[in-house]
C-alpha cells in the first residue's frame, strides 16, 4: 500500500517556496468533491489550462507548479535559479526528472496492486539512486547546486516527503533533507503541523 504525506499534491511545491521566501499568501485547498465545479468555474473565467495549482496575483492567474515556481524565482531576481545557463539547464533537467517520478507515483497510486508493489519495491529505489547522484555532484553543500537552494530542491524534497522516504535515503539525500528542514521558515512551517 502507498502512503502519502498530509501535504500530498503539487500545490505544496509552490507553498514550500512561498514559505521559504517569506512571502505573504493564502493557501486554499480544493477537495476532490469540490474540484468538478471549481474546474468548470475556471473554464468559464477563460482558463486555457484549468488545473491546480495556480496562484493569483493582482487578478491574474498563473498555472502549473513548476512554471509558477520559475515565475516566483524570476520575480525574486532569480533567487531560486542558478547563476549560469548551464546551472539553469541542470535545474530544468532535475525538474523534468521529478515530473517523471511524480507521474510514476500517480500511476501507482491510482493503479493496480501490481503497479503499487512495483512502485514501492523498484521505482522508489531507482529514483533515490538517481537523485543521490545529482546531490553528490556538488561537494560544497547539501542542495542541488551546492549551498544555494533552487526550485527543483523543493520538488525533490516534496517527493521524498510524499513517499515518506526519510528512513530509506542515501547519505547526500539525507543531508539535503536535514538542511532543507532546518531552514528557518521551513522549520517553523513544519513545526506548525505538529500543533
Amino acid at each position: 500500500m502507498l502512503e502519502t504525506s498530509s501535504t500530498f499534491g503539487r500545490g505544496e511545491n509552490v507553498k514550500l517556496m512561498l514559505v521559504d521566501a517569506g512571502l505573504d499568501h493564502s493557501y486554499d485547498r480544493i477537495t476532490r468533491d469540490e474540484w468538478p465545479l471549481f474546474k468548470e468555474k475556471l473554464q468559464q473565467e477563460g482558463a486555457h489550462s484549468s488545473t491546480l495549482p495556480y496562484i493569483e496575483i493582482n487578478g491574474q492567474k498563473f498555472y502549473k507548479s513548476v512554471a509558477i515556481m520559475r515565475y516566483i524565482s524570476t520575480k525574486l531576481d532569480g533567487k531560486y535559479h542558478g547563476s549560469t545557463p548551464e546551472e539553469n539547464q541542470l535545474l530544468d533537467v532535475v525538474a523534468e526528472l521529478n515530473d517523471v517520478w511524480f507521474e510514476k507515483m500517480k500511476s501507482a497510486f491510482y493503479g493496480s496492486e501490481e503497479l503499487k508493489e512495483e512502485y514501492a519495491t523498484k521505482t522508489i529505489s531507482a529514483q533515490i539512486e538517481m537523485f543521490e547522484k545529482y546531490y553528490s555532484d556538488r561537494k560544497e553543500g547539501p542542495y542541488l547546486l551546492g549551498k544555494e537552494l533552487t526550485y527543483p530542491d523543493f520538488l525533490i524534497y516534496h517527493m521524498i516527503d510524499d513517499n515518506k522516504l526519510s528512513k530509506r535515503l542515501t547519505p547526500n539525500l539525507t543531508k539535503f533533507v536535514d538542511a532543507f528542514e532546518a531552514r528557518p521558515n521551513m522549520n517553523k512551517y513544519f513545526k506548525s503541523f505538529s500543533v
